[in-house]
């Protein structure tokens, strides 16, 4: 077996400061501190991030119903537009324009002419026949 020596040299406390020039001693730095102050700092900023992702979540919720509503609005419109279209060709037929006409007291005409807008002139195309 080996035998330990009784007497263990152990490295000096501080080191000898050897002068060179324009090197300069400088104090360790202070403990690193604000552990607290980080902590807090990191949790208010995750707490502002879930309030911005519950808030934009919101709003995305409420941007939805509104475009629900407007697409019953648009449905509703075009639904209108369909019926008011029918009722148009309905009442657009030569018939029913006739008996429109005719309760409003017009009749029909009995003979064609033209006006020249320019001059203010009546013809009647049939006369030269």
């Amino acid at each position: 077996m080996s035998a330990m020596p009784l007497h263990v040299s152990r490295a000096p406390q501080s080191r000898p400061v050897i002068e060179a020039p324009g090197l300069q001693v400088v104090p360790t730095p202070a403990p690193a501190r604000g552990f607290f102050m980080t902590v807090l700092i990191c949790a208010l900023l995750f707490i502002g991030s879930l309030g911005g992702a519950f808030h934009l979540n919101t709003l995305m919720v409420a941007g939805a119903y509104e475009l629900k509503d407007i697409n019953v609005e648009y449905r509703e419109a075009v639904a209108r537009e369909a019926t008011l279209t029918s009722e148009v060709i309905k009442v657009s037929t030569p018939t029913e324009l006739k008996a429109a006409a005719e309760e409003l007291g017009m009749a029909p005409a009995t003979s064609m002419v033209h006006i020249d807008l320019t001059t203010g002139v009546i013809t009647d195309p049939n006369a030269g026949e």
